[in-house]
């Protein structure tokens, strides 16, 4: 289906719809934007209704008005319940990656009523009580500072040697050097520093841990993007299941992702067995 917008409060959305089936949203971690769940989604598409929308700021959800940055995770998670609204009244299953765990944790504490699943792809999110918080946070100040005194590139490139595998790395930061439509600026300027320390009630969250399911990449063993998600299973006393690839194999290595995702979502009685991608 070709891009549709709606209109909230501060910006203007743009979103995809396509498929058949139970609905699932897939909301896009610090690069903002529905680019990289193509692929995935083509795949998905026989089994779901799969829809894709740009965060806030980030490729073609233009904002429309002044914003408080310091409310921009509440903004988000209004964002994704007004668009889910517009969308479907039906329960639906959320897919949330990376620097949008905050956003999607805070959605389903809000609205749980309106959340079947919840897949978290290693989220980058630090608790509070998460033993290197309080490093990581220096070291996003760390990258604020050179996003301003250097520029975009060189922020990134910190960054990304210090979490990603190497096939991430390229895809993430190399490839994007010259790519003028990433929105990896505003991230910097305007999330980087607070989406991924933002404060949640973790017993909030434990009540309805019964709808989570923690992902992490197989290819991310050994790096620092898939700490933060394990400790927050652990905490949750969840188990966190591995699919191929890295941060993210949704995109790098989306047949054999697809597949391994259907077959979770069939145990886990998601979705009706069917026949294979």
């Amino acid at each position: 289906m070709s891009e549709q917008y709606l209109e909230v409060n501060g910006a203007n959305l743009c979103y995809e719809v396509e498929g058949s089936g139970p609905y699932i949203v897939f909301v896009a971690g610090g690069n903002g934007g529905h680019r990289l769940f193509k692929r995935i989604r083509d795949l998905l598409v026989k089994h779901f209704t799969v829809v894709l929308y740009d965060r806030r700021g980030y490729f073609r959800s233009e904002l429309t008005g002044p914003q408080d940055y310091t409310k921009i995770v509440d903004d988000n998670v209004d964002d994704l319940y007004s668009l889910m609204k517009h969308v479907t009244n039906e329960k639906f299953i959320i897919f949330g990656i990376s620097a949008s765990g905050p956003i999607v944790f805070k959605y389903l504490v809000n609205y749980p009523e309106t959340v079947s699943t919840m897949f978290i792809h290693e989220p980058f999110w630090y608790l509070q009580n998460y033993p290197k918080t309080k490093q990581v946070q220096d070291f996003h100040y760390l990258l604020y500072r050179v996003f301003h005194y250097e520029d975009r590139n060189a922020s990134m490139k910190l960054l990304g040697k210090s979490i990603f595998n190497e096939l991430d790395y390229q895809i993430l930061v190399r490839n994007q050097r010259n790519d003028k439509t990433n929105n990896w600026s505003y991230w910097l300027e305007h999330e980087c520093c607070e989406i991924p320390f933002v404060k949640l009630d973790m017993d909030l969250v434990n009540a309805y841990k019964h709808k989570l399911i923690f992902l992490r990449g197989e290819e991310s063993a050994g790096f620092s993007i898939s700490e933060p998600g394990a400790f927050i299973a652990k905490i949750l006393g969840k188990d966190t299941y591995p699919l191929p690839g890295g941060h993210i194999g949704f995109y790098t290595h989306s047949e054999a992702f697809g597949v391994d995702f259907v077959n979770l979502c069939q145990v886990n009685s998601i979705i009706k067995y069917q026949p294979k991608l």
